[in-house]
């Protein structure tokens, strides 16, 4: 794969690895919405409780997806410039590293959720559910982290296949359960809107133990070394500069969906069911953004690593309006097939109006969402994350969040301004950090000179 990636058709080669992850993140997409699908089953307010959870939640599991993407740019680069060591070493400090942090952010986010939940404003018939959820989901970090920690890895060597397998497997896995444990089917007890919750750690512990086992034999491209398990500081260091800016830039994306969230749930339990149900579609249809980012991520920085700066500013700009313009013809069909896709998770006719009036307004953003994840990622790929982190900060506080709350609340235009202030976002937040990628500052590497005499990477 990687004399491909160094070598082969720009967007054939991308397609190669966009494809499986595309296909990972529609298998994602539908934990959220097979958990939709039964709870909405039981009540307005089931489906409601995961919507409230999720921010917070991710807002904990933005630490592993930041440090996830810097494993997966020093990998890439090592893999680009054919050391193969360099890439163990680092992948092995990246594991240790992220199954600390996942243990203090299972221990915080079990402590705090009440307390939380209170300060988001949750609706009372919404929280005493929304607690046991995010309690339950926190208490499985560790795994989920370990999920992140080979997903990372196998993407920066170009193997974005295996991580297809094991997410299908999973959501196989969770799909079967959901029923079982939700509703009290057979032997187990009915345990509701925690079912769903315990469904979906033990679904993805069982895929987190699976990749950890194939990276401890060294079958997959890069191999968890006994040695290089303890921290060393030169390696964390590294993690840490180029992992922190991901982190902060997730957090901050996380908690700025916990205040939206917040805003949202100020408008009543229909809104926040419309806004659920139409996060969850949107989710599925951003596939297509997750596949190019993955792509261009491991594309970006195998060349940087092998000293190929032309060849990686190609795939950056190539990539993007690939990307771009996929998701134009997305967006069109989620406009005019918005009602049938909401009567399939609920028969409320309130919620619907309001969810045909959201994807209305905000499926039109989503090109330009997808011009900021693609452009963002070319930053990262070259391990330069400040960028993309300051512009994501100032997207969804400055912009989002602002402008959700000014023409929602101050100008009293209800959930309609919400709408609005969140398609905003978007639109400037793309425009601004491509008009900064085109300064062309990003090409740099972030290891040593190429090594060409070695053998390439499977």
């Amino acid at each position: 794969m990687r004399e491909r990636i160094l070598e082969g058709p720009v967007l054939k080669t991308m397609l190669v690895l966009a494809w499986p992850v595309m296909v990972s993140n529609a298998l994602q997409a539908l934990y959220n919405l097979i958990d939709a699908f039964w709870l909405g089953k039981l009540s307005t307010e089931a489906l409601s409780a995961p919507t409230v959870a999720w921010p917070v939640i991710f807002t904990f599991m933005s630490l592993g997806i930041g440090f996830q993407i810097a494993g997966s740019a020093i990998v890439a680069q090592y893999t680009g410039a054919g050391d193969r060591e360099g890439a163990d070493r680092a992948g092995t400090q990246v594991f240790s590293f992220l199954f600390l942090l996942s243990a203090l952010a299972g221990a915080v986010g079990w402590g705090a959720a009440p307390a939380i939940l209170r300060l988001m404003g949750t609706p009372s018939e919404i929280y005493p559910l929304a607690v046991s959820y995010l309690r339950i989901v926190s208490a499985g970090f560790p795994l989920m982290f370990g999920t992140f920690a080979f997903t990372g890895l196998l993407m920066g060597v170009g193997d974005t296949r295996t991580p297809m397998y094991l997410m299908g497997t999973s959501v196989v896995a969770n799909a079967v359960m959901d029923p079982f444990l939700i509703f009290g089917w057979g032997p187990f007890p009915e345990l509701g809107v925690a079912g769903a919750a315990l469904a979906t750690v033990i679904s993805r512990g069982v895929a987190a133990c699976v990749g950890v086992w194939l990276l401890s034999t060294g079958k997959v491209g890069v191999r968890l070394r006994a040695r290089w398990l303890l921290p060393r500081w030169h390696e964390i260091a590294r993690i840490l500069r180029v992992g922190t800016p991901n982190a902060v830039d997730h957090m901050a994306t996380s908690l700025g969906f916990v205040v939206l969230m917040g805003l949202v749930a100020g408008f009543g339990t229909v809104v926040v069911a419309a806004y659920g149900i139409g996060q969850r579609i949107i989710h599925f249809l951003n596939v297509a953004i997750w596949g190019a980012t993955t792509a261009l991520l491991t594309m970006v920085g195998q060349n940087l690593g092998a000293g190929q700066f032309d060849r990686a500013e190609e795939i950056a700009h190539r990539g993007i309006r690939s990307t771009v313009a996929f998701l134009c013809v997305v967006s069109v069909a989620a406009f005019l097939l918005r009602e049938p896709l909401y009567r399939v998770f609920i028969g409320d006719s309130a919620v619907i109006a309001e969810g045909k009036r959201f994807l209305g307004i905000f499926g039109f953003s989503v090109p330009f969402f997808g011009l900021f994840a693609a452009t963002s990622s070319v930053f990262r790929g070259a391990g330069n994350t400040v960028p993309p982190m300051v512009f994501s900060v100032a997207r969804l506080w400055g912009l989002r969040i602002f402008s959700s709350w000014a023409l929602g609340y101050a100008l009293g235009l209800g959930p309609l301004g919400l709408w609005i202030g969140m398609s905003l976002s978007n639109y400037l937040g793309g425009l601004g950090l491509y008009l900064w990628l085109l300064r062309g500052t990003w090409k740099r590497r972030l290891v040593g000179e190429p090594e060409r005499a070695l053998v390439a990477c499977d």
